[in-house]
Order: structure tokens, then C-alpha cells, then sequence
């Protein structure tokens, strides 16, 4: 077996090659996170201008719809807008308890996509850390026995 040299320049060189892993690993879990926080988003955001889509369009049928019962497009487009109005009054009645459970709501959403990733991470790092100990372990049992054999030299 070949004779291995302690060196403080290649234990300098392991510990730099593992803080850069852990920090690329770190960048790639931040770029997986916010990755799918943001695939969330945008599809929130496309069911949020669907709804008003279809609002929109049922609000178009009701104006019509009051128009025939009225006997007046306009005063059925008018009835409509007062029952918009109507609601916009209720949602800023009740503003403060609304932005509440939508905060709640959102930060709940976020979370639970920050999070879901957690169990699978939890493990895979627990073998990572069983690993890195052991080679650690390792690394220190090959030095101890590097300092032996050089006292034994000397």
C-alpha cells in the first residue's frame, strides 16, 4: 500500500471542494423552490383571469338577460352594474376580514409548496450527513494514523 502524506493544503483543498458542493446544492434547492412557487403562481394567476372571464361574460348574459325582462338593454346593463356596485360596497364592508383570510390563505399556499419537498430533503440529507460523518471518520482515522507512524519515525 502506498504511503500517504498528511497535508494541510489537500484537507484545505477537500473542505473548499465540499463548501462549494453545499453551496451549489443550496443554489439548486432555492432555484427548485422558487421554481415551483412561481409554477403555482402563474397558475393561480391563469385561474384568476379565467374567473374573470367568465364574469365577464356572465355578467354580459344577465345585462342581456334583465334587458328583455326590463324592456330596456340599457336598464338591464344598469341593474347589473348596480349589482356589481352592490357587491363591491359588501367586499369593502368587509375589506379587513378579506385581505386576512387571503393573506392566510396565500401564505398557507406558499408554504405548503415550500414545504412538500421537506420529507423526500430531510432523508436525502440525513444519508448526506451519515456519509459526509463517516468520511469525515475516515479522513481523521487516516491522519491519527499518519501522526503515529511519523512519532514512530522520529
Amino acid at each position: 500500500m502506498e504511503d500517504q502524506k498528511f497535508s494541510f493544503s489537500e484537507v484545505f483543498k477537500k473542505s473548499k471542494e465540499y463548501l462549494d458542493t453545499q453551496l451549489e446544492l443550496a443554489k439548486l434547492k432555492a432555484v427548485s423552490k422558487s421554481s415551483k412557487i412561481l409554477g403555482s403562481l402563474i397558475v393561480d394567476v391563469s385561474k384568476v383571469l379565467l374567473s374573470l372571464l367568465i364574469v365577464f361574460f356572465i355578467s354580459l348574459a344577465l345585462g342581456f338577460y334583465l334587458g328583455e325582462l326590463l324592456g330596456s338593454y340599457s336598464l338591464g346593463f344598469l341593474a347589473t352594474g348596480g349589482i356589481f356596485l352592490l357587491i363591491l360596497l359588501l367586499i369593502r364592508v368587509f375589506e379587513p376580514k378579506l385581505e386576512q383570510k387571503f393573506m392566510n390563505l396565500s401564505i398557507r399556499r406558499i408554504m405548503a409548496n415550500w414545504d412538500s419537498d421537506n420529507d423526500d430533503e430531510e432523508e436525502e440529507k440525513k444519508k448526506e450527513e451519515a456519509e459526509m460523518e463517516q468520511k469525515v471518520r475516515d479522513a481523521v482515522e487516516e491522519v491519527e494514523e499518519e501522526i503515529k507512524d511519523e512519532q514512530e519515525r522520529v
